[in-house]
């Protein structure tokens, strides 16, 4: 255990005194175990990737040399005393490695960092609300903004995000966002859905990221632009990793539409099962088309496998 590591965990020290260590570190592997779980399958890929540089100079620093930083109590923000008040020993973590994580190393925060920084197991401590129309395009207005910005970093030219279709596609005719109870924000299905129909399929709403970078900038940009801190913790995690093609570099994408709502389910005991699946029926690979695998009913809720598609340990891959 190295120093830092040593103050996160004195800050909890009353109420693990009476445990053991390591049933910590797996209650916490745990938790994080149920996001996408896919593994990238093309190392060459990943090479490619580390050697196409994203044009912002910026060197890569390790985290033992990272400055100390502390926040003295005095001068602990509302929302991380808040975090350290709650009931819920996962939000107290956070809230103690929110107080070391030196928002001057920000170029350097892996994609866990920005979860602690931006507060988020805190924000989804209580219910989320639906976001409005406006808001989404609040969001894409800014979204536009921040690559024109972006243009002007590094060498002309240099692409770091695209949308991914010219596709504009209203799928409120198929699908609403709802309240889906323990599972958070969903879609429900507005009408009888047919085995092998087409239900939502990326758009000019879907961003791809060729660089973790300019993901991370962005989700900064949100933090920045709208009072809600829980939008950029939305973001954050409604955000995911995966390739194009068989073989090719991983991405990081993001919808900036109600799509981003599409819940997980697996045929696995204590989940619904899934109805949705990436690719057709008798496709070889998921693309980024997204069809029903049985018939859906109106009101039932729609469900994904996420490990069709994404992967979770390709974070650091991007730099992340």
């Amino acid at each position: 255990m190295n120093y830092d590591q040593f103050l996160v965990f004195w800050d909890l020290a009353e109420d693990w005194l009476e445990r053991d260590i390591r049933e910590v570190v797996e209650e916490e592997k745990e938790r994080r175990e149920n996001y996408w779980v896919k593994p990238s399958k093309n190392k060459d890929a990943k090479a490619e990737e580390e050697v196409d540089d994203d044009g912002y100079d910026i060197p890569k620093i390790k985290r033992e040399d990272w400055p100390r930083y502390f926040i003295a109590d005095e001068d602990l923000p509302e929302d991380i005393n808040a975090g350290f008040e709650s009931a819920d020993e996962d939000i107290r973590l956070e809230a103690a490695m929110r107080r070391r994580l030196n928002p001057e190393m920000w170029e350097q925060f892996s994609y866990w960092d920005l979860h602690t920084y931006f507060g988020c197991d805190l924000a989804f401590d209580s219910p989320r609300p639906l976001w409005t129309d406006q808001q989404w395009q609040d969001l894409r207005d800014l979204y536009h903004e921040f690559v024109e910005e972006d243009k002007k970093i590094g060498p002309a030219g240099k692409v770091r995000s695209y949308q991914a279709s010219k596709d504009e596609v209203d799928f409120s005719q198929t699908f609403i966002p709802f309240q889906a109870g323990h599972k958070g924000r969903g879609l429900q299905a507005v009408r009888d859905i047919k085995a092998g129909e087409l239900v939502f399929k990326a758009t000019n709403n879907t961003i791809v990221f060729n660089y973790g970078h300019t993901w991370r900038k962005l989700l900064f940009a949100i933090n920045e632009r709208f009072a809600d801190p829980g939008m950029t913790c939305d973001m954050h995690v409604w955000s995911w990793v995966q390739d194009l093609y068989e073989g090719g570099p991983i991405k990081v994408f993001m919808d900036l539409d109600s799509g981003s709502l599409l819940n997980e389910g697996r045929d696995e005991p204590g989940w619904d099962s899934p109805n949705v699946q990436c690719g057709k029926p008798d496709a070889t690979r998921c693309d980024s088309d997204y069809y029903a695998f049985r018939d859906i009913k109106k009101g039932d809720e729609l469900l994904i496998d996420y490990r069709e598609f994404a992967f979770l340990d390709s974070w650091p891959d991007i730099g992340l």
